[in-house]
Order: structure tokens, then C-alpha cells, then sequence
């Protein structure tokens, strides 16, 4: 009885160890307007960096008729552009492409990338596409716009994966657009998996450990 006992603490020891490594997941949210260029993660341990083609601008206040739910987001500003007076990545129609890249002082598994502001054209002929290149380019990411220019709508687009291992995101976007001005869209966040707690993985390892002997010691 008492071996079966251990067992259940065991198997309960280790359900709790992957509900601790669920729950870290984390976003850096762009469209915060306390959110600067730099930030860190995981209490410390890795240092995020935002660099441009051009001056980094998130000033603009999110100006949608309503926000997305269940990203993570505050949305209180439109998220990031490049430009003094502009809140948004522009394409000048292949002309020049502003851009921004977010480092990572070590490798970490992201799952989520998010835009604000692309948009559809009103009469369907072109939308905007939100463009995220991981690690130099491979796997390329790509956002397309389901919200109608002038319609109120923000222009907000999720795009949610299998976590990928990252050191570097390169985000752009690409020529085609809304027919109004340039194509263009503001960078809003970007979702970190959630990773194992080294506490978790030391009960996990101890319990898997403590299983495996009560096995050999019944078959002695």
C-alpha cells in the first residue's frame, strides 16, 4: 500500500512540475506605452533589443473602435513604427523599406507574431501583408490584413505557430497595400512559449527516478 502511495505522490509531483512550465508563457507587448527598446525575459536571464531603419516611434494611441481579446496586449498605443512623426513600418512602394529587428541575447521559442494597422482595400483589389523573418530568414512569416480600410477597424492580425527557436526576427512589410498612401503596418508583439522551470524539471526527474526503482525493488 505504501508503494502505491509513493507512486500517486509521484505522478501528482510531476502533473504539478508541467502545470509550473505551462504557466511562464509571456508576451512583449508593443502596443504598451511603457514598452522601450530593450527589455528582458525569463527574471533576467535573456535581454531582448529593438533596432530600425530609422527612429523607433510607438506614440501613437491605439485608435480602433475596439481591441482584441486574448492576445496578451494592452493595447494603449498603436504599437511600433519607424519615423519621428509615424507609428507605422512603411514600404514606399519597393522604393525603400523601412524595417525593425528584434534580438535576443539567447535563443528563445516564440509563438506568436502580432501587426496592427493592415488593412484591406474598400473595394477588395489589395491588402496589406505583415512580413516576420526568423533567424535570417528562415521560416519566413507572413500577416495578412482581414480588416477594411476606414472601417474603424484597428487592422490587428495574429498569426500563432509551434514555438521556433529564435535569435532574431526581421519585420517588414510588402508592397501590395490599401490603397491608401503607402503600404504600411506597426509592429504590436510577439509571444514567448512557455519554457520548463528548472523546478519543475528537477520533480519531473525525481519522480520519474523515484518510479523506476519501486519497479526494480518489487521485481528483487
Amino acid at each position: 500500500m505504501l508503494g502505491m502511495k509513493w507512486v500517486a505522490g509521484a505522478i501528482a509531483g510531476i502533473t504539478m512540475a508541467l502545470g509550473a512550465s505551462a504557466s511562464s508563457a509571456y508576451v512583449i507587448d508593443f502596443t504598451s506605452a511603457s514598452t522601450g527598446h530593450t527589455g528582458t525575459l525569463f527574471n533576467g536571464n535573456v535581454t531582448w533589443t529593438m533596432t530600425a531603419s530609422g527612429i523607433l516611434n510607438n506614440s501613437q494611441a491605439f485608435d480602433g473602435n475596439s481591441a482584441p481579446s486574448g492576445t496578451g496586449l494592452s493595447f494603449q498605443t498603436d504599437g511600433y513604427g519607424v519615423g519621428a512623426h509615424d507609428d507605422e513600418i512603411t514600404n514606399f512602394n519597393g522604393k525603400r523599406q523601412e524595417w525593425i529587428k528584434v534580438s535576443f541575447s539567447s535563443a528563445v521559442m516564440v509563438d506568436a507574431i502580432y501587426f496592427l494597422d493592415l488593412f484591406v482595400a474598400k473595394d477588395q483589389s489589395s491588402l496589406e501583408i505583415g512580413q516576420a523573418s526568423i533567424n535570417g530568414g528562415f521560416p519566413i512569416i507572413s500577416l495578412f490584413a482581414t480588416d477594411v480600410a476606414g472601417s474603424g477597424a484597428p487592422g490587428f492580425v495574429g498569426a500563432t505557430f509551434g514555438p521556433i527557436s529564435v535569435t532574431e526576427i526581421f519585420f517588414t512589410v510588402l508592397s501590395s497595400n490599401d490603397n491608401v498612401g503607402f503600404a504600411d503596418g506597426a509592429l504590436a508583439g510577439i509571444g514567448i512559449a512557455p519554457v520548463p522551470l528548472p523546478a519543475a524539471g528537477l520533480m519531473l526527474i525525481a519522480g520519474l527516478g523515484g518510479i523506476a526503482a519501486l519497479r526494480r525493488r518489487r521485481k528483487a
